[in-house]
């Protein structure tokens, strides 16, 4: 079938919406629907006012702030110096970076919604140092798993909002050290990218540092020319609007359909779907050291070190033919892991 971008899109949604039987209408274009996050990934940013437009003043920058792989600080972020706060004006950047951090820092967020329009919670994870381990299997609080909040839960949110809500400069400086310096996990697609591309700010995007999304796939992505697009969509996102991710860990879940066609691919033919997914992986790590993991029925693959493998097996192979070569690899661990 063409692919008539978001035209198609449309035309698909109004064959459902006109038909006078939604099911058969939806078994119909089944075989023509793209990917649940595509039309997240391809929404564009969110337009509402932002109160923090105020300029601070650049000249008081300490030297971690003028190093941008290392501050936090946005530089186009300026606002009163506060200098009746002994905190804030007595204080270098870089001790108040290491106070945000002890008190902010170093946990673990469960985020959830009940549906696509729903507010999105999240839970402080009582369990973070097993996260890593337990992948898939990781057992959080009860309240999470109950998807009802705590008294534990409702004081960590509380917490989180005293120093965003203290002052404009302090907001500036604590909010990118909140993404950046813990751990968010998501287990719905729709809160993920709900969350990412329409309610957070952009900018925001690039302060996060460790992701973990249980992701949820119903059909290939080679399947059609839609579920294609939005796969590499998702890949070009991570790896260009989260730029600045450490750790980026999927826990995909496959239907049975999903599973038979990559059974059924030659790992040859494999590099349609998974080159955005090594490309991505390998870069990332490269440039930042950023650590993908993708876990497929309990089995957690790296990209980025399947093409290093591929690499030093081959060296004197061009790099496209270690791209080939590395997407086949991949493919057949992947198949393996099916069972």
């Amino acid at each position: 079938m063409v692919d008539f971008g978001s035209w198609g899109d449309l035309a698909l949604r109004t064959f459902v919406n006109v038909s006078p039987s939604p099911q058969w209408a939806n078994r119909q274009i089944e075989p023509f629907l793209g990917l649940p996050f595509g039309t997240y990934l391809r929404s564009p940013p969110p337009t509402r006012p932002r109160r923090l437009t105020a300029p601070l003043d650049s000249s008081h920058d300490s030297i971690w702030q003028r190093l941008q792989v290392l501050a936090y600080i946005e530089s186009e972020q300026r606002c009163s110096e506060q200098e009746q706060s002994g905190f804030l004006s007595k204080l270098p950047y870089d001790v108040r970076v290491i106070i945000y951090e002890l008190v902010l820092g170093g946990q673990v967020f469960h985020c959830y919604a009940q549906n696509a329009r729903s507010r999105i919670t999240h839970y402080v994870c009582n369990r973070p140092e097993h996260i890593e381990e337990e992948g898939f299997q990781h057992k959080c609080s009860d309240a999470f798993y109950d998807q009802r909040p705590s008294i534990h839960g409702k004081t960590a949110m509380s917490g989180l909002l005293v120093p965003l809500l203290t002052c404009r400069k302090m907001y500036s400086e604590v909010v990118p050290i909140l993404y950046g310096s813990n751990t968010f996990v998501f287990s719905q697609n729709f809160a993920a990218f709900g969350f990412l591309k329409l309610k957070l700010p952009q900018q925001r995007l690039s302060c996060f540092r460790r992701f973990r999304l249980h992701m949820r796939i119903p059909r290939h992505p080679d399947l059609n020319s839609r579920a294609n697009r939005d796969w590499a969509d998702l890949w070009k996102f991570f790896g260009t609007e989260m730029r600045g991710l450490q750790s980026l860990y999927l826990e995909i879940q496959m239907l049975q359909p999903t599973e038979a066609q990559i059974e059924e691919t030659p790992d040859e033919q494999a590099s349609t779907w998974l080159k955005p997914v090594v490309v991505m992986a390998f870069e990332a790590q490269r440039a930042r050291g950023c650590q993908v993991e993708i876990e497929i029925r309990g089995v957690k693959h790296r990209p980025a070190q399947i093409h290093v493998e591929v690499a030093g097996s081959w060296p004197d192979a061009a790099e496209a033919e270690i791209m080939e070569r590395s997407c086949a690899v991949f493919h057949s661990r992947i198949r393996t892991s099916l069972g």
